[in-house]
């Protein structure tokens, strides 16, 4: 990566079968104060909501089934909504869900609510090698800044608000007693450690470091987890007690629901919504204070409840 006055060259290097697409990144380098790597928030209820996968029309209908949206409006007071990344690929609108997500955490505040979204695998390659598989199947999100007009180079790059706006968003938070991000592979860092190392790799390699496109990283582990002992030393690190991810919507238990392990410390939320994987029409997670307890709940499309944890 060479910086050349304010002008940042991404060379992106990803494994696959043809030449990376390299590309300026026209912001410069990252503005961290402003657009934190992980994000902390204090407690308080909160929404999940993951691997949207150009599922537009399906998350509008869960998040307005709970009272969080009303016509593409945030309506969900001083909730938190979280979003652990991959909004695009795999189905048709992944603008869509880009733009509403964008007018949501803007919007939140007013009311005391937060709307906090991290990348995903999807965002992290695609911002990598702009020109991957992925992104250019059908359904891909090349696929579809292409039926846009929208040039390729200026989403990735930043030059685009809509892919400024992606770039600058975080891989991970800390709310309350959980952590959230798309993958949960943490390899048992500290926040503060893990928020280095986060930093420090995007400056020298942009989103084609390891810790972003490597496959035991934050945005691309599977099956990471190993003992109980493991996850709680993990979560100490942390200073949480449970781990939110997405990613891999047959972890923990069967697809197209909300999955558990590990007594709760382990919440898997991919639940397949998008149009091409079509596990389900989706599921939240909502997390909130019940008397003393602290209670983890799904809540599906048309409106069941079904308790995951329940803690002191």
């Amino acid at each position: 990566m060479i910086i050349r006055g304010s002008v940042l060259l991404a060379c992106v290097v990803v494994a696959g079968c043809h030449e990376p697409l390299q590309y300026d990144v026209a912001t410069g380098p990252r503005d961290w104060a402003a657009h934190p790597a992980l994000v902390s928030l204090p407690a308080g209820t909160v929404y999940a909501v993951s691997d949207i996968h150009g599922g537009f029309t399906r998350l509008t209908a869960l998040l307005g089934r709970y009272g969080l949206i009303d016509a593409a409006e945030w309506t969900g007071g001083d909730a938190t909504l979280v979003v652990t990344g991959d909004m695009f690929d795999k189905g048709p609108d992944g603008l869509d869900v880009i733009d509403l997500l964008r007018n949501l955490e803007i919007t939140a505040p007013s009311t005391g609510g937060h709307v906090v979204v991290l990348l995903g695998n999807h965002e992290a390659e695609f911002f990598a090698d702009p020109a991957n598989s992925k992104a250019e199947d059908s359904d891909g999100i090349d696929t579809q800044l292409d039926s846009e007009h929208i040039d390729l180079v200026a989403f990735a790059s930043g030059a685009d608000e809509r892919g400024l706006w992606l770039r600058q968003q975080a891989f991970g938070a800390r709310i309350g007693s959980s952590f959230f991000s798309h993958a949960g592979n943490t390899k048992g860092r500290t926040f503060d450690a893990l928020d280095a190392a986060l930093r420090t790799a995007f400056d020298a390699n942009d989103f084609k470091d390891g810790e972003f496109v490597g496959s035991d990283s934050l945005l691309e582990a599977r099956d990471w987890y190993g003992t109980a002992s493991s996850v709680t030393a993990a979560a100490q690190a942390l200073g949480v007690q449970h781990f939110v991810f997405g990613h891999d919507p047959g972890a923990l238990g069967r697809r197209g629901a909300i999955a558990s392990g590990q007594s709760g410390a382990l919440v898997r939320i991919d639940c397949g919504m998008s149009p091409d994987v079509n596990d389900s029409d989706g599921a939240l997670l909502r997390i909130r204070q019940d008397g003393g307890s602290e209670v983890a709940e799904q809540l599906d499309p048309v409106g069941g409840v079904r308790e995951i944890w329940r803690a002191p």
